[in-house]
């Protein structure tokens, strides 16, 4: 692994991190999103261990396909 490699999974661990404490309950209750109630009562809720563990897991997600793509795109040329 190259010095750039560990830099970029290092800035994405750090950012995944970041938003995963952004993602607390009190900062949740400042935004004002209503749904219908029609549509409130299909909506299943999620823990909110469960929810940072999940938005964790999707910003890993999306850094190693980002850094998938970037890479055959660069071998390719």
């Amino acid at each position: 692994m190259t010095l750039r490699s560990i830099t970029y999974w290092l800035v994405c661990s750090i950012t995944a991190v970041i938003a995963v404490g952004a993602a607390e309950p009190d900062m949740a209750a400042t935004l004002s999103f209503t749904l219908p109630e029609n549509a409130s009562s299909l909506v299943q809720t999620v823990p909110e261990p469960s929810r940072a563990l999940l938005l964790f897991a999707g910003i890993m997600a999306m850094a190693f396909t980002y850094r998938r793509a970037w890479l055959s795109w660069k071998r390719s040329e």
